[in-house]
């Protein structure tokens, strides 16, 4: 299908969001500061989106809910170990961390904790993608052998541990606390896969 600037625009609108409240949180991002970054015209916010930065705010959510699904489930696709899979994870975020400065840390965190307990559309939003991403990791556990209550438990563990060690990164400016948490995590997997049955397929 043809490309066509209007949607173009709207696209750098939502990835825009995205970069600025991973940065410096919802709060923190003005509209004419996003529009700039977008290399947008002022008055095609409001035509994107209507409903303002609480509409645009939900739609960054839900872009950034999707695009990190894909890259979880990519890390998963790679190995057939999801405890090796989700190790390689934390240290790809701690090496991310390191290369920005610690400023890029992850748009649905920051977004939650800033204005979640404020304003009920973008809890919603925030607890949606996070959703999404809880699915992802507890789909690939089970499929390794975890019951769905172990999957679902552990998804919960795991993505718990993600989220609190980029905070204490970026506030540390340290990798410490993701790679530190990335070898607890591994092990805590480690020894939980011990008591999964093998499935049919494995080798």
């Amino acid at each position: 299908m043809e490309n066509h600037p209007t949607s173009d625009t709207r696209q750098r609108l939502i990835r825009a969001g995205e970069q600025l409240f991973r940065n410096q949180g919802y709060a923190g991002t003005g509209l004419k500061q996003l529009t700039r970054a977008a290399n947008a015209p002022w008055g095609s916010l409001y035509h994107f989106f209507p409903g303002g930065k609480v509409e645009l705010g939900a739609e960054v959510l839900a872009w950034a809910g999707e695009f990190y699904r894909v890259g979880l489930q990519a890390a998963f696709d790679r190995s057939p170990d999801p405890a090796q899979a989700i190790e390689g994870v934390f240290l790809g975020e701690a090496r991310m961390l390191s290369a920005t400065d610690y400023q890029n840390g992850c748009p649905v965190g920051s977004v939650t904790v800033d204005i979640a307990s404020t304003s009920e559309a973008l809890r919603v939003a925030c607890a949606g993608a996070f959703a999404v991403w809880l699915e992802t990791i507890a789909r690939a556990l089970a499929a390794a052998g975890a019951s769905e209550a172990d999957a679902s438990a552990l998804a919960g563990f795991v993505l718990s541990a993600l989220e609190g060690a980029i905070v204490l990164s970026r506030a540390a400016k340290s990798p410490d606390p993701l790679t530190q948490s990335a070898r607890f995590v591994r092990q805590v997997l480690d020894r939980e896969a011990e008591r999964w049955p093998e499935r049919p397929n494995a080798s």
